[in-house]
């Protein structure tokens, strides 16, 4: 853990990390949650950013809500999975979690 990892398109991921580096980066990430649609991924400021603009935009009530995370997967994020691949961009990542304690490694032992 602690590891810096260049990461590109094409990549699959061998651990779970947090990106430092990014650009135009985004991941597959269907192995581990269903998700068809490849994920944008960005460095946790940026991604905060994004967040609070979403937020000030949208107007309170239950139907807002559910329609603003039915969206949810429009805004990056900023953590890479293992099991998941790079489909474009590049960027830097730190190693947080290997093996057992991934998320993938989580789920094999749920199996």
């Amino acid at each position: 853990m602690g590891d810096i990892i260049n990461v590109e398109y094409g990549m699959a991921i061998p651990v779970d990390g947090l990106i430092l580096q990014a650009t135009q980066l985004s991941a597959n990430e269907a192995a581990m949650t269903g998700e068809s649609d490849d994920l944008k991924k960005d460095i946790l400021r940026a991604c905060n950013l994004r967040r609070d603009d979403r937020l000030k935009e949208a107007p309170l009530g239950k139907a807002d809500a559910a329609a603003m995370m039915h969206r949810a997967h429009e805004l990056p994020s900023p953590l890479l999975l293992s099991g998941t691949a790079i489909a474009s961009g590049e960027g830097k990542m730190v190693c947080l979690m290997v093996g057992d304690d991934s998320c993938i490694g989580i789920m094999k032992q749920l199996i």
